[in-house]
């Protein structure tokens, strides 16, 4: 009885069994065949979309994305890849180490040339000759892309952005064609170069990244990886051929006009560092004659520089980012001035001789250091020069002794 009992509850798990393998086989082709039904109509076309800059300044640089248009099948669709999403959990805290996801979203073209009318922003189309059997492997690459499991990736403004994985989804389209360069590079350019082309407006920005960015950015681009920028993509793909010397992509028709109310320039960041050190030196003359020690504007130097030290340093070992790396402000913004922040009142030279040794290295091999500063540095760096020497100076004047 007891065997007949086995037998009949594994009997029943190899009918359910079988069942499941069944049900699994006969839906296996199903999806499969889904899948290749993402067939266009000989009219359909895909198309490069540029959208002008914005007044924000991560907007500034433009933006990309493709659209696949073909309305004998009633689809005009726009393939987004620079969507985020602001309520992440920890947002700052992952856009800081470089770990936020960004994502692909498909967007009706109505509803993206809604948003980009309503900022009043350029936009620009790019049609692409490309076969109908290409037009439909990009259709169904994307679409694939675009599933949950598939979407999201790790952003990388440099190497891995909306414009770059437009290039990318393009060349994997293609199916027994490459693209050239159809148009020899003239001139040298860095990622910094092309930083400074499309961000002309935003001086104090651009000191704020000059900062943040190490020298990973004054390379060398070829005209490839200079397509991350998506204004610099549109331009390039006006001359991109195929190998047999025919045009990738058509002449762009621009689709909105610029309406944005221009954005104001700003008082340069170099000039206002120069007025500091200008009062600083002032001051630190006239502090001497009256016998004055200035512990506050010494602290409060060497605060905010040890406070750059420490972020250059999350920027270069705590996060993810390429372009934080190799960073050299940090000769500058040196963690070595923590040490006379924290005696101030109690200086010794073992706290100011090795920081005005790299200063004055720093000074002399400024146009030959591997890594652009930024002209606002200069006046900075002066200005922890001079307050080091003169705390170096009282220490020698009082006979305080090296320890």
């Amino acid at each position: 009885m007891q065997s007949d009992y086995c037998v009949a509850k594994n009997m029943k798990k190899l009918y359910f069994i079988s069942l499941f393998l069944l049900v699994t086989l006969m839906a296996l082709p199903t999806k499969l065949h889904a899948r290749q039904e993402l067939h266009l109509s000989p009219y359909a076309y895909a198309s490069i979309i540029t959208c002008g800059p914005g007044n924000e300044f991560y907007e500034c640089f433009g933006h990309s994305a493709l659209r696949v248009c073909d309305t004998a099948n009633d689809i005009d669709l726009v393939f987004n890849y620079g969507i985020f999403d602001f309520d992440v959990k920890g947002f700052y805290f992952k856009f800081s180490r470089g770990t936020l996801d960004y994502c692909l979203a498909v967007q009706s073209y109505r509803n993206f040339m809604f948003e980009y009318e309503y900022y009043g922003r350029a936009v620009f189309e790019q049609r692409l000759n490309l076969t109908n059997e290409e037009c439909c492997r990009l259709f169904s690459l994307l679409m694939e892309n675009a599933l949950p499991e598939n979407k999201y990736y790790k952003y990388d403004f440099f190497r891995d952005n909306c414009a770059t994985r437009v290039d990318d989804m393009i060349e994997i389209a293609l199916l027994e064609r490459n693209m050239v360069v159809g148009k020899a590079q003239t001139e040298k350019v860095t990622y910094r170069d092309l930083l400074y082309k499309y961000n002309v407006s935003m001086p104090w920005w651009q000191l704020g990244v000059d900062i943040l960015l190490g020298a990973r950015c004054d390379r060398w681009l070829d005209a490839r990886r200079m397509r991350f920028i998506p204004m610099e993509m549109m331009s390039q793909y006006d001359s991109v051929l195929f190998t047999d010397g025919s045009r990738v992509a058509q002449e762009e028709s621009q689709l909105l006009t610029d309406n944005r109310t221009p954005l104001a320039k700003g008082i340069s960041p170099t000039l206002v560092m120069w007025l500091i050190f200008a009062l600083v030196a002032v001051l630190s003359l006239y502090a001497e004659k009256r016998g004055w020690r200035l512990y506050w504007l010494d602290g409060t130097v060497f605060f905010l520089a040890s406070f750059i030290s420490l972020l250059l340093l999350f920027l270069w070992f705590g996060s993810d980012h390429w372009c934080t790396k190799w960073n050299m402000n940090l000769l500058w913004a040196n963690p070595l001035l923590i040490w006379p922040l924290l005696r101030l009142r109690k200086p010794r030279k073992a706290d100011c001789l090795p920081m005005i040794a790299i200063l004055l290295v720093l000074i002399v091999g400024w146009t030959f250091w591997p890594q652009h500063f930024n002209g606002a540095v200069l006046p900075i760096v002066l200005i922890i020069l001079i307050r080091l020497s003169v705390r170096l100076k009282h220490i020698t004047n009082s006979n305080v002794t090296l320890t």
